[in-house]
């Protein structure tokens, strides 16, 4: 668990060695939660006195500080590389490139906007549990997508290849909380499965397999998916 802690966030936690991430991946849905958890805690505390809008801002802010934007790093350098009409290596090379080009920047602007302002139509109550289910399904995305591709490179996305026996005990541990969050949290995990499919298939076309930013970019739809499923469903 403190591995899967330590790779998914900024939170101090024990160094143990060398991390075995597919050891750890069981517990990604559970980091989820927890990041989650803090960003409906803000959520609920920032309703308190301020505008819903505001207080939603905050409520992204802080899974945001707590991953040290991890996810939305990989967005942005994901869509810079896909925006880039060239070659697959040339592609894969963009990806290292730490700055931020327009891609990047205009996939942040819609992904981070959307999530934003689709969160603020809802309540109290029902935004802390679009909060809490969308983060566990951005977690647990990344698992069948690291199953079902090749790393592309051999950076961060070869530090996880998940198997079987962990995707099963994950996905069963991400049905449990979704479901008992809200019964809505099926058609939820319907819709992140859908973006990570999605994913998948766009990173194998274009990348020839996984990479850690890949990762990143699943997790990121796969929230926002889940997120716009849940508020479709509840306004």
């Amino acid at each position: 668990m403190l591995t899967a802690v330590a790779f998914l966030t900024r939170l101090p936690v024990p160094a143990r060695g060398i991390p075995n991430l597919n050891r750890a991946a069981v517990y990604f849905p559970l980091v989820g939660l927890l990041v989650g958890a803090i960003a409906a805690a803000t959520r609920a505390l920032a309703d308190q006195i301020l505008q819903p809008l505001p207080a939603t801002v905050l409520a992204v802010a802080a899974a945001v500080i707590v991953t040290g934007a991890l996810h939305e790093d990989g967005l942005a350098d994901v869509a810079d590389a896909l925006g880039a009409h060239t070659t697959r290596q040339r592609r894969l090379e963009i990806l290292k490139d730490p700055r931020v080009g327009t891609m990047g920047a205009l996939a942040l602007i819609l992904a981070v906007g959307l999530t934003t302002t689709a969160l603020a139509t809802l309540d109290t109550e029902h935004a802390a549990k679009a909060l809490l289910i969308s983060h566990v399904l951005a977690r647990w995305a990344i698992l069948p997508v690291s199953r079902a591709l090749q790393p592309a490179t051999q950076g961060s996305g070869s530090l996880l290849r998940v198997g079987t026996p962990a995707l099963i005990t994950a996905t069963v541990i991400t049905v449990a909380i979704t479901l008992a969050t809200s019964r809505d949290g099926l058609a939820a995990l319907l819709a992140a499965a859908l973006a990570a499919t999605a994913s998948a298939a766009i990173l194998q076309h274009a990348l020839g397999g996984i990479t850690g930013d890949g990762y990143g970019a699943t997790a990121k739809l796969a929230e926002l998916a889940a997120v716009t499923t849940l508020v479709a469903l509840w306004t």
